[in-house]
């Protein structure tokens, strides 16, 4: 989740807090968090969703295959649900998907 250390700079705030916020015991709070920033542990769908609600970014952001993708996502999210119906039907017209 290479997009989750960048939402928690961007918040300003640490591994450690981020952890205790989405509620991880004390005892794995900052450990958990810097192997999720590092790839080396991914966490569970509950997990993903609550760090994403923290950090205010849909869970699609954090999970996208790439940044362009997650760059798309961050914009169309910030859209209201008028805009973004009008921006799938311009995609879907073009990619004929």
């Amino acid at each position: 989740m290479k997009r989750l250390k960048k939402g928690r700079l961007a918040l300003n705030i640490s591994q450690r807090e981020l952890g205790r916020r989405i509620g991880l015991s004390e005892d794995v709070v900052s450990s958990r968090v810097t192997r999720y920033e590092r790839g080396t542990s991914e966490p569970d769908f509950l997990t993903a969703s609550l760090l994403a609600k923290e950090l205010g970014v849909p869970l699609a952001y954090l999970l996208a295959d790439n940044d362009t993708l997650a760059d798309i996502i961050l914009a169309v999210a910030d859209m209201s649900p008028t805009e973004q119906r009008r921006m799938a039907a311009e995609l879907k017209a073009k990619t004929k998907r």
